[in-house]
């Protein structure tokens, strides 16, 4: 299964804020180089993100990691497997399937060329339907009642397939996202630099305060914290302090394009709290304490991801 500190937060701050897994490849545009702000561009790559979104968190409220944890907790790890039961259910893995992924599949024929992540979406996205057509067989196996014929032999044959396919399917997850990073780093440097130089504020310290806040989690260990948190957390609180100044600035807010002020208000309460929970890690060592923050911390950004996804 994925392994990750507390639910979807690394996924979210993979998606908007810079990465430090080494970049792969990508080619040049025709222009000498990839066009970040053409719509081309933009729904290529979200549609890729939207593909790792699913995955690891939810896309478009279907989740592929939710249905890990369905099919784990339904017929049980394999050191404890238990396919003996008379109906199973996965979830709605399948619009994320149709909707994320082979949407983004279809994208990886289509220009720019992204070198690598291309090559690599369309890989992951194969497996993965594949994966996704074991856990179909399966709820069909269980639905007509099938181990009554068989003992459930189908059902440990299916069990121990899709647990190797999950397994290809996870490795290729991360090779996708290395050969993503490099893509999204450029991208995100370039709208940053791009909202600063055409005076942009609210949007520029928008992202700044996202990129500030993942430097400032990846330094959060199982039990202390790495040697630049503080210096980190500093900037995140600085970024954080020029929003809420700008959030009464209207004309600022004009500049940068703020026309749902409640949903703004809303997207700056939640990053002041993923702020706030930073800062109360620094002075807690309580294992069960540090888990709390944790995951206060995924849905604040889940929700504050979301927020900034409708302004």
């Amino acid at each position: 299964m994925i392994m990750k500190k507390t639910g979807c937060l690394l996924a979210i701050l993979y998606v908007f804020a810079s990465c430090n897994l080494k970049p792969s490849k990508e080619k040049e545009s025709s222009g000498g180089s990839l066009q970040y702000d053409s719509p081309e561009f933009s729904e290529k790559f979200n549609s890729y993100i939207s593909v790792t979104n699913y995955y690891t968190m939810s896309d478009k409220g279907s989740s592929w990691d939710e249905t890990l944890k369905k099919f784990y907790e339904q017929l049980g790890t394999p050191s404890k497997k238990d396919v003996k039961k008379e109906d199973v259910y996965f979830g709605n893995f399948m619009w994320g399937i149709d909707q994320s992924v082979k949407v983004a599949m279809a994208n990886a024929e289509k220009s720019p060329d992204l070198g690598d992540a291309d090559k690599n979406l369309i890989t992951f996205s194969k497996e993965i339907i594949s994966a996704s057509s074991i856990l179909q067989q399966l709820e069909s196996y269980y639905k007509g009642k099938s181990y009554l014929d068989d003992k459930y032999a189908k059902a440990e044959k299916l069990y121990d397939e899709f647990n190797t396919k999950q397994n290809k399917v996870d490795s290729l997850y991360v090779v996708l996202r290395k050969s993503m990073a490099g893509i999204k780093e450029k991208r995100d440097n370039y709208f940053v630099e791009l909202n600063k130089k055409e005076g942009r504020l609210v949007r520029y310290h928008m992202l700044l305060s996202m990129r500030y806040a993942k430097a400032t989690y990846a330094q959060v260990g199982d039990d202390k914290l790495g040697p630049d948190f503080k210096a980190n957390y500093d900037k995140l609180t600085l970024s954080v302090d020029e929003l809420n100044k700008l959030s009464t600035d209207d004309a600022a807010l004009q500049k940068s394009n703020i026309t749902l002020k409640s949903t703004f208000g809303n997207y700056l309460d939640n990053l002041t709290s993923i702020k706030g929970n930073l800062r109360l890690l620094m002075d807690n060592t309580d294992a069960a304490k540090r888990e709390e923050l944790l995951k206060k911390l995924d849905n604040d950004f889940a929700s504050m991801i979301d927020d900034y996804n409708r302004i």
